[in-house]
């Protein structure tokens, strides 16, 4: 019997039961991911995205699941994106970041816990994962992004700009235009922050034209809310490009204020 037959016999309305999807995935010798993609393919919903039925089709859904986006930097942004990224379902995610985890990430980083601290951050990434969707594949790169990752990077359909360095955003944000891969920016600082998504445009350098002096030795003041807002929006730009869905901020940007609970958006052409 075929693996779509399979899970037809086993799914109850459409919808396949996360103890039967483990159960199959081992009696058919095949990883969850790609028996959740087959579901899928065969309009059956993984019990995980059943609340998605009324946003995605199930081909959405299948979009997401044979996805891959890196994410650069883990700590306050890139661990919130991380996370909704997993139960979201984006079917593989390069995680990118040399640091381990310090008292003072606490406040904000979502992977970070007493128990993962002094640990890589990517590799909390990969438990987290295996914790929450083991579907998901993670490639933990504990390094900076650099010329050695290009190739690996170079296989995402979108990048995602979780740094805390000017320098390292240009950097970045000049590989992501040579190599035609969207760059989904966010940065964070108190009650305020910003998110921006560059396509074609030299979107990064526009918002940050020279580079500061202390610009890898400031450490800013955040809030754990202005984190996870920031980083929510940076996840919904990251799904509409990756299901071709339209969106206003395509090589544009909007400023989060919310202490006054405002979100404005600006020109950033020069």
């Amino acid at each position: 019997m075929s693996l779509a037959a399979r899970l037809r016999e086993k799914s109850q309305d459409n919808i396949l039961l996360f103890a039967d999807a483990l159960i199959l995935a081992e009696q058919c010798n095949v990883d969850l991911l790609k028996l959740e993609q087959t579901a899928l393919e065969n309009n059956i919903w993984p019990e995980r995205y059943q609340r998605h039925r009324d946003i995605f089709s199930p081909a959405q859904q299948h979009q997401l699941l044979v996805s891959i986006v890196a994410i650069v930097g883990c700590g306050g942004l890139g661990g919130q994106v991380f996370e909704e990224f997993i139960r979201l379902g984006v079917g593989r995610i390069i995680a990118i970041d040399p640091d381990c985890f310090a008292a003072h990430n606490l406040n904000r980083q979502l992977l970070c816990t007493v128990e993962e601290l002094g640990r890589f951050k990517v590799q909390a990434a990969v438990r987290r994962a295996r914790s929450v969707n083991p579907a998901v594949q993670v490639t933990p790169l504990a390094q900076s992004f650099s010329v050695d990752i290009h190739n690996e990077v170079r296989q995402a359909q979108v990048v995602i700009d979780c740094l805390d360095s000017v320098a390292d955003r240009h950097e970045l944000a000049e590989f992501c235009r040579s190599s035609r891969i969207p760059l989904v920016h966010g940065a964070v600082e108190k009650w305020f922050g910003q998110i921006g998504v560059q396509k074609k445009s030299n979107l990064i350098k526009n918002l940050y034209p020279q580079i500061p002096p202390q610009d890898k030795i400031t450490i800013p003041s955040v809030l754990s809310c202005t984190v996870a807002a920031v980083a929510s929006l940076q996840v919904a730009e990251t799904i509409k490009l990756l299901l071709h869905l339209d969106s206003p901020l395509r090589d544009n940007w909007k400023s989060v204020d919310l202490l006054n609970c405002e979100i404005e958006a600006l020109d950033a052409q020069p």
